[in-house]
């Protein structure tokens, strides 16, 4: 969850990437002459001593991968217009159902002015191939808006550092190899399980508030910003140990919490402007390029300040043990510039991506009380009453409870998907896929796919768990299907945190109430990130001791 977001935005912006003739040589199309990093390295050019893959010889050529065909001057940017275009406001999965149904298994797109082109991959073979020849620095191209502002704007504060999520390369390897070692292990999440705890009360107090205030029961039309409020606060202690007071039920909508929240949604919401859409962002300063300097300004400054209040407090006892400091603390240890972009990174992905995951997993749970009745069932194993704490030897023996998130993740995840840029010559259904070849993987599309599952679009978290021997069980499925935080090393950094807050917070909301949904079906939907689009008036009353 923290970082999906913009992993997701990544595999956006390839989406509508360009190249203005689809009857180029593959060589030219696989890499830009612009993109002067991947000619540094290499990629996408042949080299007379390098092994073809197994079926090249007999696959068919790049350039007869299927898909929109672009036409003169305008390629394929018409698509997007209003009136005339077929993808205008198109969302992204009808976009994926729409380009597998006509093409098939694999489709290329191109003809946006500036951008890369890009092949689709609807195929879990082909997903696997792709991720398991990424080698060790693995290329995901993309965010130019967010490096240019880092690299040309902001300078000051990021002195050159993208973080792992733009970075590259050696680069890219040098940062996560420090992140790692903080953010991936198990005892770094394992500290913060009294401090989620705490936020969850506050929370739950919050919710309790909201029921009694309703005649019917009913959350506010709001209560996705509250969900937004308690992941901020959590991910604020994860990083800074602070407490951003973001959970208080008199929140000015003036207040730094409350803006920052409405921050980060309004600037990836640009953001699809800025990378997704046809924009003349790099070559005048458009007002959607304006606004969203403005934001990304506000957000870099209240981390700034939340950096500099973290430095201070931080007890200098050299004698405290590592794993008992803020992840802040401990990456400045590490590399300090690396330290100020991770942690902003991880708090301004951590707020909407953490607080739609949960979004779903209420809604889904208060659809099938059958379920949500098991959940309680094992929690309470756990938690004797409403007011007992979570630790985390509880954590580890709640098997439903993570099979509750991973089946929410399997139907509703924040990115749609995965890129990559190949970095050797591979075939793919079929077709010769050179080098340098930015490809995108639609996992969304094939977890509510029947071909894969068994009810696909039903909420079976019974499908995770270990004991379930029939059909269900995803011990049958294609690993490749399903990955809402990546694979291999570039999955998500965050994973062990966002995991941690869902656990603790569910475990909370679900042993205090019983949920349920008087309306008709939510429509879930993304543009950029995925997730239940309508108001979140889940219907809350007390749950029997």
């Amino acid at each position: 969850m923290i970082l999906s977001k913009s992993r997701s935005l990544i595999i956006l912006t390839r989406f509508v990437s360009t190249e203005s003739a689809k009857n180029a040589s593959a060589e030219s199309i696989a890499v830009d002459p612009k993109d002067s990093y991947y000619k540094k390295i290499g990629y996408g050019v042949s080299k007379e001593n390098e092994g073809k893959p197994e079926g090249w010889d007999e696959a068919k050529p790049f350039e007869e991968i299927p898909g929109p065909k672009p036409i003169p001057i305008l390629g394929n940017a018409w698509r997007f217009f209003p009136l005339v275009g077929d993808m205008h406001n198109i969302q992204i999965i009808d976009l994926h159902t729409k380009f597998r149904e006509q093409y098939g298994d694999i489709a290329y797109f191109s003809g946006i002015h500036g951008k890369r082109p890009m092949v689709f991959c609807y195929n879990p073979d082909d997903i696997e191939k792709v991720l398991r020849n990424e080698g060790p620095w693995p290329i995901r191209y993309g965010m130019t808006a967010f490096v240019h502002y880092r690299k040309n704007v902001r300078k000051d504060v990021f002195q050159d550092v993208g973080g792992v999520l733009t970075s590259q390369g050696e680069e890219w390897f040098n940062i996560r190899s420090i992140v790692n070692k903080i953010l991936m292990q198990p005892r770094t999440a394992e500290m913060y399980v009294g401090s989620m705890d705490t936020i969850a009360r506050d929370l739950i107090d919050n919710i309790r508030h909201f029921s009694k205030a309703s005649t019917d029961n009913l959350m506010p039309e709001d209560f996705q910003n509250e969900l937004y409020k308690w992941a901020l606060e959590s991910i604020g202690v994860i990083s800074y140990n602070k407490r951003f007071g973001a959970l208080k039920r008199d929140l000015s909508k003036d207040s730094d919490e409350q803006k920052y929240i409405s921050s980060v949604v309004e600037m990836f919401e640009l953001f699809f402007k800025l990378e997704v859409l046809p924009s003349l962002w790099p070559y005048i300063s458009t007002k959607t390029w304006r606004r969203a300097v403005e934001l990304l300004d506000f957000l870099t400054d209240v981390n700034q300040r939340s950096i500099e209040e973290c430095i201070r407090a931080a007890d200098p006892n050299p004698n405290i043990p590592d794993h008992e400091r803020s992840v802040l603390e401990r990456l400045l240890k590490k590399d300090r510039k690396v330290a100020v972009a991770m942690t902003t990174d991880i708090v301004i992905a951590g707020v909407d991506t953490t607080g739609r995951t949960m979004a779903a997993a209420l809604y889904f749970l208060a659809k099938n009380p059958d379920k949500q009745k098991r959940f309680r069932e094992e929690l309470k194993k756990h938690l004797p009453s409403k007011e007992s704490a979570v630790t985390k030897e509880m954590l580890k023996d709640s098997p439903y409870l993570k099979a509750v998130i991973k089946e929410t993740t399997r139907l509703a995840p924040i990115a749609p998907g995965n890129m990559r840029t190949t970095i050797k010559d591979l075939v793919l259904s079929g077709y010769r896929i050179p080098k340098g070849t930015d490809v995108v993987s639609a996992n969304i599309l094939l977890s509510h796919d029947e071909k894969y599952y068994v009810k696909p679009k039903e909420f079976i978290p019974e499908r995770w768990l270990r004991t379930t021997q029939e059909n269900y069980s995803y011990k049958n499925v294609h690993p490749f299907v399903t990955l809402p935080f990546g694979f291999g090393p570039r999955s998500c950094i965050g994973k062990r945190l966002a995991n941690l807050e869902l656990e603790v917070g569910l475990s909370k909301i679900i042993r205090n109430f019983e949920l349920s949904w008087p309306h008709p079906d939510a429509k879930f939907g993304a543009k950029l990130l995925y997730g239940i689009e309508d108001p979140l008036r889940y219907k809350v009353v007390e749950a029997a001791d």
